[in-house]
């Protein structure tokens, strides 16, 4: 997937850790850590005030925060598929982070580790083991050089474009190479930012024909110029640069060849006032394939998001999306996701919180006519039981539809519960 060009990440994690994101060159890699699995959440909602990850270790220089989750989830469709077996599934995670508290430069390193595992059907099992080292050194209080390493882990899974390739059971292996240099008077600020991406898929099961004879793995390149401007409320800026993919495997494996080379241009603003948050970003995109039953692809992607602290006990968020993930499905340039969530924060005392909203997904293959749709209803409950444990409940119903008969094995519907304690330390 062109992610660099035309996707952000709006799943919420309840690991409340340090988190990455990187869309079209605004911001370097700050540390990130695989998402513990317990929260679904897709729209954004004002932070949880008492919740906050709670202080670590410090020592030489740097501070230490771990945070461990172990649950037992019940699903009524392990698969994600028509069979729809029931299974519980045991839960572990954990993330650990580590940053500097220098007054010049910087230094950070995170860990994340899931483990999830179902207890009768014992294929349905994954692993995922997730690092990033990253850094900045300031020549100046307005002039500094940032770096990053990411080795980064994601299970496929519900919701996940990697099932429109046969893949419901799996592995992305994803290794990120970044540097930007930024110039930021408080006023204006410039970023040029170049990044290297090797993408590799790990399907532990195999649903389709194609998902055995296509290799989805790709080196990503890019480079992005961005500039901005500070305000009371936030920041503007305009961005664009262009990109490059090419994809590994031998022709036997790859009968297409995929390679393409493109560009995308783009605003984002970020807003911050009194109670109220927003995010928007618009990217306008092009990307041209080696494939000659693909050509070309050339669209708008972008985001829309807001929360807003109606008070003391009540929070509500909304978020509007569309991405552009580039897969190996013959004959298309990749899957359009167009995204619709509202979500409400309740939090009745100190030490509880509930967060409950919808979210509705329409997909579109690329150059077929394919496409299929989403609906899933996510809600959270914790209660802080000490000022590092939590109990925490979370449950999931979703229901997919598509409209071909070759799509089948992604028609399901499945509902989930989950219970675990959350341990900061």
């Amino acid at each position: 997937m062109t992610e660099t060009a035309t996707r952000a990440s709006h799943r919420a994690s309840a690991a409340k850790c340090l988190r990455l994101e990187i869309m079209a060159g605004m911001t370097i890699l700050a540390g990130a850590c695989t998402a513990l699995p317990a929260e679904a959440q897709i729209a954004p909602l004002p932070p949880v005030q008492g919740f906050e990850q709670p202080s670590g270790l410090a020592f030489g220089g740097f501070e230490f925060f771990t945070r461990a989750q172990v649950g037992m989830q019940l699903t009524d469709n392990i698969r994600l598929d028509p069979t729809e077996e029931t299974d519980f599934k045991r839960i572990f995670a954990v993330n650990a982070v580590a940053r500097s508290t220098w007054k010049e430069h910087a230094l950070a390193a995170t860990v994340g580790y899931v483990d999830q595992q179902a207890l009768d059907i014992r294929d349905q099992k994954s692993t995922a083991l997730s690092g990033t080292l990253s850094g900045r050194y300031d020549f100046t209080e307005e002039l500094n050089l940032r770096a990053g390493l990411l080795s980064e882990e994601s299970i496929i899974g519900k919701n996940d474009p990697l099932q429109f390739n046969g893949n419901l059971n799996g592995t992305t292996q994803s290794n990120t190479l970044e540097s930007a240099l930024g110039w930021d008077d408080k006023t204006y600020f410039v970023n040029l930012l170049g990044r290297y991406q090797d993408i590799s898929n790990d399907t532990d099961i195999d649903v389709s024909i194609l998902s055995r004879v296509q290799s989805q793995d790709r080196e990503e390149y890019n480079l992005t110029l961005e500039a901005g401007k500070h305000y009371s409320w936030g920041q503007a800026s305009v961005f664009g640069g262009p990109i490059r993919i090419r994809y590994s495997g031998s022709a036997v494996i790859l009968p297409e060849d995929r390679d393409s080379e493109g560009g995308r241009a783009g605003v984002s603003i970020q807003y911050q006032q009194g109670n109220l948050t927003g995010l928007f970003r618009a990217i306008g995109f092009a990307q041209y394939f080696n494939a000659p039953t693909i050509g070309e692809v050339i669209s708008a992607v972008g985001t829309a998001q807001l929360s807003y602290k109606i008070d003391e006990t009540w929070g509500v968020g909304g978020v509007l999306e569309r991405t552009f993930d580039e897969t190996n499905i013959e004959t298309s340039g990749g899957l359009f996701t167009n995204l619709a969530g509202v979500a409400a924060l309740y939090k009745p005392r100190d030490d509880v919180y509930v967060k409950v909203g919808p979210t509705y997904r329409f997909y579109e293959i690329e150059g077929t006519p394919y496409e299929a749709e989403s609906f899933t209803l996510d809600a959270t409950a914790a209660w802080q039981v000490h000022e590092r444990v939590e109990l925490m409940f979370n449950a999931s119903v979703s229901n997919q539809i598509v409209n071909d008969a070759f799509l089948s094995n992604l028609q399901y519907s499945e509902a989930n519960a989950t219970v675990s304690v959350v341990v900061t330390f």
